[in-house]
C-alpha cells in the first residue's frame, strides 16, 4: 500500500458510519447518587427519603389526611342537645316518691327518740319495737310506748286488738293498713316485738 493510499482510505461501511453518529449523539449518563450511610427508610406511610429510593424511582407523594366536616360534630351537637332537653322533660313529669316522715315523727311524738328497744332503719323507712321480757333484764320499751307509737300512726282498732291479744302460741302475726305494712309477735320471755315498714298506699 501506498503513502496516498493510507492518506486517502477507500470508501467505508455505511452501517459503520450510522453507528458512530449514534454513538456521538447520546448524552452522557448522569452520575450515580452517593450511598446514604444514615439508617435505612422507614415503611408505612411517612415520608420517603428520596435519596434512599433506586436510581430513576420516584416517591409517591404522601397520604393526605382530611379534617373531618364540621357539619358532623353540629348534628351531633344538634342531637345530643334535642335527647338531653327531652330527657330532661320526661324526668320533670315524672312524680319520684319522697321518703315518708311518719315513724320519725312518731316515735319523737312519743318522746322515745333514746329509747332501748326502738331503733329506726332503712332513712326512717322502717321502725324495729323491741318490748320488755322476763329475760331481757330490763332492756326494751314498755307495752304502752309501743302502743304509743302505733296510735301516732293511726294502727286501726281491730289490728290493735289482734297485738293486744296475741299469744306466744300464735306465732308471727301481720296487719297493713294505709301506707305501712307490720308484722309482730310474742313471748313472755322476749316480750312483744313489732317490725313497721312504710310500703306506700296500697
Amino acid at each position: 500500500m501506498t503513502q496516498e493510499d493510507a492518506m486517502n482510505p477507500g470508501p467505508q461501511n455505511p452501517a459503520d458510519s450510522t453507528e458512530s453518529a449514534r454513538m456521538k449523539s447520546m448524552p452522557p449518563l448522569p452520575p450515580a447518587p452517593p450511598a446514604q450511610s444514615g439508617p435505612p427508610a422507614q415503611s408505612g406511610t411517612g415520608p420517603v427519603n428520596p435519596a434512599a429510593l433506586p436510581f430513576g424511582m420516584t416517591p409517591y407523594p404522601p397520604t393526605v389526611q382530611l379534617p373531618p366536616s364540621r357539619r358532623n360534630y353540629a348534628l351531633f351537637a344538634g342531637a345530643g342537645l334535642v335527647v338531653g332537653l327531652g330527657a330532661g322533660l320526661l324526668l320533670a313529669q315524672i312524680d319520684l316518691p319522697s321518703n315518708s316522715t311518719a315513724l320519725v315523727d312518731a316515735v319523737e311524738l312519743c318522746d322515745l327518740t333514746d329509747q332501748s328497744g326502738i331503733a329506726l332503719g332503712d332513712e326512717g323507712q322502717s321502725l324495729t319495737m323491741s318490748g320488755q321480757g322476763n329475760e331481757t333484764f330490763g332492756y326494751g320499751a314498755k307495752f304502752a310506748d309501743i302502743q304509743c307509737v302505733l296510735a301516732a300512726i293511726d294502727m286501726p282498732d281491730s289490728v290493735s286488738s289482734r297485738l293486744g291479744n296475741t299469744r306466744a302460741l300464735d306465732g308471727t302475726q301481720t296487719a297493713q293498713w294505709g301506707e305501712f305494712s307490720t308484722f309482730w309477735n310474742y313471748h313472755p320471755d322476749d316480750g312483744m316485738n313489732v317490725t313497721v315498714e312504710v310500703v306506700g298506699e296500697k
